[in-house]
């Protein structure tokens, strides 16, 4: 199933002390390399645990995409050097909902996502730099409103 794969990766908050309201657009930034020339970026935030026999788009808080030949601009692509960084940065779709407390609010960060990316062949790797990668999330009430929720106030 999605909760265990080794074809994505998924960090998680821990469980939210009080509901979390999410309104407006999720920035994503990300640090990362292919061992390829070419590889899809899809990234979403869902909630957790996953919902039981249910797919996994019943856990979607929203998503988006990028191509990481379009590093450096939107207008011309360029291949990508294998093992060689680049930095992306770009919005999920829009959403507004609130997340119940007790559940986790999770980032995955995988290659080619079925309804939305091109299908290349298997196998492409992707290398995450955690220290290049950062989530802001438009919750009303701001990041005390986030600190009380996950109990870091």
């Amino acid at each position: 199933g999605a909760e265990a794969s080794e074809h994505r990766l998924l960090f998680a908050t821990p469980e939210l002390a009080e509901e979390v309201h999410l309104s407006g657009l999720s920035r994503v930034s990300l640090r990362l390399a292919a061992d390829r020339a070419a590889a899809n970026l899809s990234v979403w935030l869902v909630s957790l645990p996953w919902t039981e026999g249910a797919s996994i788009n019943g856990n979607l808080i929203t998503r988006g995409w990028a191509d990481p030949q379009n590093a450096a601009s939107l207008r011309e692509s360029a291949p990508l050097v294998p093992g060689e960084f680049v930095e992306l940065a770009f919005d999920l779709q829009p959403d507004d909902q609130i997340i119940p407390a007790g559940q986790q609010i999770g980032l995955m960060i995988f290659s080619s996502d079925a309804d939305f990316t091109l299908h290349p062949e298997p196998g492409t790797r992707l290398t995450v730099d955690l220290a290049g990668t950062a989530l802001d999330l438009p919750v009303v009430g701001g990041r005390a409103a986030l600190a009380r929720a996950l109990g870091i106030d």
